[in-house]
């Protein structure tokens, strides 16, 4: 057979198809229920309240397998003596008892730690007295589950004067963070939870923080060293989604790979009403997937 004939008969030939597959579609990795700002008093209206929340989350046709709280447990102990916070503890975890069958992880609020002026010298002052109510390891820590990576965070600190409070992981906390990221498989999608926001609009929400048409938002609503965080966070493309609370308002940020939860609050406005600035008292279902996606459905459980 002569090259021309050849030519012919691979002209004959059908051309080659490419077959696309379709991708494999995601799985769920897991369901969890954030809960955050409950600001528990002893008082009825609080503590029913929360326990309905309880029982909303889990009589969910599809269970949430733990709850993430995001901070403020109890209303106040910055400004409260030792009998009062007490109290406000006691009332959490009477209402914990009776009305929820879930793990909790928390995450330390600002009104969870101790700050009253005259217990300084007291062992519990401070963040002590949360961490020992929580029955967590420490103010910051990391754990595993089902195939995601958690960070919990300490976001609030004195400011340099000593007293409460103000934003920001502290460098012996972001030396820890640094290590943390480093540490973790690439492959393995990571979420990160502080009660003060990383990154968030919330805090223009308020008139008061523009001045003379400048706005100032300051870092006991927003972290100090967002910058710095941003960057870090930058350097991980298994860094997924950030979770917050504290501003008891609803957000979603998508930036940089990274997506950013504020999730309102329990409580809505400090108990005195349902709703504060347009969002609902409520609480999250967070579903999170493997290919490192989030979705959040938030509820209102009134």
């Amino acid at each position: 057979m002569n090259r021309r004939t050849l030519l012919k008969a691979a002209g004959l030939l059908p051309l080659a198809t490419v077959v696309k597959l379709p991708a494999a579609p995601r799985k769920r990795s897991i369901r969890f229920a954030y809960l955050g700002d409950t600001h528990i008093t002893p008082d009825t209206k609080p503590m029913e309240s929360v326990a309905r929340c309880f029982h909303h989350a889990q009589n969910q046709t599809d269970k949430p397998a733990f709850i993430l709280h995001g901070g403020d447990v109890i209303m106040d102990a910055l400004a409260k003596d030792r009998d009062d916070v007490q109290k406000q503890w006691d009332a959490w975890n009477t209402v914990v008892k009776a009305n929820n069958s879930l793990p909790i992880e928390y995450c330390i609020g600002n009104h969870d730690i101790w700050g009253y002026e005259n217990a300084k010298t007291d062992p519990m002052y401070g963040k002590k007295w949360a961490v020992d109510q929580m029955k967590i390891s420490g103010r910051y820590r990391s754990f595993d589950k089902n195939g995601w990576h958690f960070i919990i965070l300490d976001s609030v600190q004195p400011k340099p004067d000593g007293k409460w409070y103000t934003g920001f992981i502290d460098p012996e906390q972001l030396d820890w963070l640094k290590a943390d990221l480093a540490k973790t498989n690439s492959k393995t999608p990571i979420l990160l939870m502080s009660h003060i926001p990383i990154f968030s609009p919330t805090g223009f929400f308020s008139e008061a923080n523009n001045k003379d048409g400048n706005w100032t938002i300051p870092s006991a609503l927003v972290l100090s060293n967002t910058p710095e965080l941003l960057k870090l966070f930058y350097q991980y493309p298994n860094v997924k989604t950030a979770l917050s609370g504290h501003m008891h308002l609803l957000d979603r940020v998508d930036y940089n790979g990274v997506t950013y939860l504020c999730n309102g609050a329990v409580c809505g406005n400090w108990w005195k009403s349902d709703v504060y600035q347009q969002t609902k008292a409520g609480y999250a279902l967070i579903d999170l997937y493997d290919d490192g996606s989030v979705e959040r459905t938030y509820l209102s459980y009134m």
